[in-house]
């Protein structure tokens, strides 16, 4: 008897290593939603841990680094689900359904019935030990609350979600994403598809975010030793004029940089930089320029070589990790920079910096599941948009970094407590906005500093440019919602959801906004609630 116990027990540690070993092979990545990365957070960002956790998408095996036998997520509510997602049978090809079926209720002046219906796939597969495919996709018809329903109609987009198609009063869009992911050996990885990025330890993200709907590019990772080096190749719209006809879009192309460091098991350093331009038109064709194929930092020289006639930024961000799981951060970001007029506080137009601090507990107060995050953006004005527009930092039509553009400052506070299948959660922000008068304040990305206010005798206004002008309001968003969670491969829930929202001008009264839903939600892709129609696109 004792031996066919001790038979069992070798069985099973023999099946958790091949476990272990399938699983480790994988070379796919997470997608991009804070939801489905929720189980794994904690220990991912631990003292310990040298994952670098300001790049997102999550590698697959870095995941299986921490949680070999992939303990850490939760069992779907049905066993199906698990089984095809390949939980814990480390099996080569798996596959998900994707399902959004929620109705709610505007619940301001306009009493607007609201829905979100939606379906989809996702299907992923390990060819050998080095390649992976992956490859998924929604649609959706959506009636949204007054405010997304504002942005819609002001930007032609679904935040996030691809271009929406009017239909009555309600928008149908659709958003896929795909990768091939090959590891060509123990230090790179090369990465072709479509989707997004986030990078920043941040809620936002002043850098690179996934706000912005998905985009084709070509990404090369090296992992030595503590750093961990990201080339991203990125190829881009503006649909500006288009009307939503493909053969009409603008391309644009972006190139970036991103070295993290972690300088100590506490301490991480980070570098970022991006070059945005345009395809050119039919007096200066362009394409892609093979110059910014240059995989080593800097961009600038090689940007400057070209006569500048680019969009350059410049990023920092640091981090450091205190206790077990609690995580201070910070991003500067630079659009341009010229230390004389930082100095003399003249609010010199061109002063463009964008700046970032925050703070995020995880098993806080040794409560587990409990997270708590405290964060504060400033973006000045003109920050994120160039002379010529077609390069200004966003993708079809909308920033790719903060969702607000430029000119404000936010200041956001996050309360979330997961405990088996059930999340609760409270979300708050506060920001104080300029917005533009017939002249651009900086308010605008799709407008060039070129259309600043021009001085009463000759020339343009170039000083005196102060976030919150010309004209200032308040913009407070909070959410409270409350899940018990179906699938965690897709962080599929069944959801109930409150959203209250004040816009308040300077010396005006509030215009309160509330927005009710329940049903299923999906949250395979992040869900972008907080925004603010800031422009009208033509």
């Amino acid at each position: 008897m004792a031996q066919v116990e001790q038979g069992m027990r070798w069985s099973a540690a023999a099946q958790a290593m091949l476990l272990a070993c399938a699983c480790t092979a994988q070379a796919g990545w997470m997608p991009v939603s804070r939801e489905v990365e929720r189980p794994f957070a904690a220990e991912l960002g631990r003292w310990k841990s040298d994952v670098h956790t300001g790049i997102r998408p999550y590698r697959i095996k870095d995941l299986r680094a921490i949680d070999a036998k992939d303990t850490l997520r939760p069992h779907a509510a049905m066993p199906a689900l698990d089984r095809w997602a390949g939980a814990r049978n480390g099996r080569r090809f798996r596959w998900g359904p994707l399902f959004d079926l929620q109705g709610g209720m505007g619940m301001d002046s306009a009493q607007v019935a609201t829905h979100r219906i939606g379906g989809g796939a996702w299907i992923e597969g390990d060819i050998g030990k080095r390649l992976t495919l992956h490859a998924s996709g929604q649609l959706w018809n959506e009636r949204y609350p007054r405010y997304m329903d504002s942005l819609a109609r002001a930007t032609q987009m679904s935040a996030g979600e691809g271009y929406a198609t009017q239909e009555g009063n309600a928008f149908t869009h659709g958003d896929w994403n795909a990768y091939a992911s090959w590891d060509p050996g123990k230090y790179f990885n090369f990465t072709l598809g479509r989707g997004k990025h986030f990078i920043g330890e941040g809620h936002r993200s002043l850098f690179l975010s996934d706000e912005a709907s998905a985009y084709p590019y070509l990404r090369i990772t090296t992992s030595v030793w503590r750093a961990k080096y990201v080339n991203l190749f990125t190829m881009m719209n503006d649909i500006r004029g288009a009307q939503g006809d493909p053969s009409r879009f603008q391309r644009k192309y972006a190139s970036m940089h991103y070295l993290s460091v972690n300088a100590s098991r506490r301490i991480n350093l980070a570098l970022f930089e991006a070059i945005v331009w345009s395809q050119g038109d039919s007096l200066y064709p362009r394409g892609f320029d093979v110059n910014y194929l240059n995989p080593i930092i800097f961009y600038r020289p090689v940007e400057f070589a070209q006569g500048s006639p680019d969009n350059a930024l410049l990023g920092f961000s640091a981090s450091v990790k205190a206790g077990h799981f609690t995580l201070f951060y910070a991003q500067v970001m630079l659009d341009e920079f010229l230390l004389r007029e930082v100095r003399a506080g003249d609010g010199w137009y061109a002063n463009k910096q964008a700046l970032q601090a925050g703070v995020v507990a995880r098993n806080a107060f040794k409560v587990d599941g409990l997270t708590l995050r405290g964060e504060w953006n400033m973006v000045r004005p003109f920050m994120y948009t160039h002379s010529d527009t077609r390069q200004n930092y966003a993708h079809f039509g909308q920033p790719l970094a903060h969702p607000y553009g430029s000119n404000f400052q936010e200041a956001l506070g996050h309360i979330e407590w997961s405990r088996g299948r059930m999340l609760y959660a409270l979300r708050g922000s506060m920001a104080w906005l300029g917005s533009d008068s017939t002249e651009s304040w900086g308010n605008n990305i799709f407008r060039p500093e070129s259309d600043r206010p021009n001085l009463p005798n000759y020339g343009y206004r170039n000083y005196n440019y102060r976030i919150g002008e010309a004209l200032e309001y308040t913009l407070f968003q909070g959410e409270l919602r409350a899940g018990w969670l179906i699938d965690p491969a897709s962080a599929t829930r069944i959801e109930a959801s409150w959203i209250s929202r004040a816009r308040t001008r300077e010396a005006g009264s509030p215009d309160w906004q509330h927005a009710f839903r329940i049903g299923i939600s999906c949250w395979f892709r992040e869900r972008h609630a907080e925004q603010e129609p800031r422009y009208v696109l033509n």
